[in-house]
């Protein structure tokens, strides 16, 4: 291995032996924080707190027999073999 390999290997073990110092310091407050929650208000369960997922739409499928890939459905001509897309 290279010079340049042996210092960019040291370097990226000294950064995950950092890591997992940080994750063991962290390790009694997670723990803390999971055997005794702080007691809070409930939220109550209305439409304005749920987020509504945004429309899914259907993929287009290229016309041309050999090619027959599903595209994006805002694609007006297939990318792979540049037949013209219905709409």
């Amino acid at each position: 291995m290279s010079k340049n390999g042996k210092l960019k290997k040291a370097k990226k073990v000294e950064k995950r032996r950092l890591q997992m110092e940080e994750a063991l310091e962290c390790l009694p407050l997670k723990e803390a924080a999971e055997s005794d929650p702080v007691a809070s208000t409930p939220l109550q369960d209305t439409d304005e707190f749920q987020p509504v997922p945004p429309p899914r739409k259907q993929p287009k499928q290229c016309p041309f027999p050999p090619c027959g890939r599903y595209l994006d459905p805002s694609c007006r001509v297939c990318p792979y073999c540049g037949t013209p897309l219905s709409e």
